[in-house]
C-alpha cells in the first residue's frame, strides 16, 4: 500500500479522500449518532470501514458493493442514517466524522470488513482513529477477525488480508 502526503495531493485527489470541508458544524446530530452507536451495537453488524482510492476509484464509491449480499456490511454513514440523519455526507465536518468513526470503531465487535484504496492519506481517519481502535479490540478479542480488501486499478476488489484470502474472493464492480 502506498501512502501519500496531503501536500502532494491535487485538489481533485483531496476531494476523493476527505469529506467535504465546508460541511456545517452539527454537534447535535453528532451526539445523536454517537448515542445511537452506543445504544444499538447489534445494528452495526457487520461493520465496514473504508478509506482512500486507487486512481479514480474511491473507497467511498466501491464500498457500495460490500453493502450488498453476501457481506451486507454497515458503514458509519449507514449508521448515521439509521440514527435519523437524512444526508450524513452534507451534515458533518471532518472532525465530526472522526468523532463518529471513533465511536463506531470502539463499539463494533465480531467480524470486520475494511476496504482500502492503494493510496490512503497519512492523515486519514482510518489510519489515525479507526485502525488503532480496531487493533485494540482485536487484542481484547472483541473483534474476532479483520478482512482487508484493496481496490484494484480497474475498480474491482481483492482480499489482501484476513480469513482464507483466496483468488475466488475477488469482487467485480456492478
Amino acid at each position: 500500500m502506498k501512502f501519500i502526503s496531503l501536500a502532494s495531493l491535487s485538489v481533485f485527489a483531496l476531494s476523493l479522500v476527505l469529506p467535504a470541508a465546508a460541511a456545517p458544524n452539527d454537534p447535535v446530530n453528532t451526539k445523536k449518532v454517537v448515542d445511537y452507536i452506543h445504544k444499538n451495537p447489534k445494528a452495526l453488524d457487520p461493520p465496514c470501514f473504508w478509506s482512500g482510492h486507487t486512481g479514480t476509484h474511491t473507497a467511498q464509491d466501491v464500498v457500495k458493493v460490500f453493502q450488498k449480499s453476501p457481506r451486507n456490511c454497515h458503514t458509519v454513514g449507514d449508521i448515521a442514517k439509521q440514527a435519523g440523519v437524512a444526508d450524513p455526507d452534507k451534515t458533518f465536518t471532518y472532525d465530526e466524522w472522526r468523532t463518529l468513526s471513533e465511536a463506531f470503531a470502539k463499539t463494533v465487535s465480531g467480524h470486520v470488513y475494511v476496504l482500502l484504496g492503494k493510496e490512503v492519506s497519512k492523515t486519514s481517519v482510518w489510519l489515525n482513529t479507526e485502525k488503532p481502535e480496531l487493533e485494540k479490540s482485536l487484542k481484547a478479542k472483541k473483534v474476532t477477525g479483520i478482512e482487508i480488501w484493496e481496490i484494484q486499478a480497474d475498480g474491482s476488489t481483492k482480499k489482501i488480508s484476513g480469513p482464507k484470502a483466496r483468488a475466488e474472493d475477488e469482487v467485480e464492480l456492478d
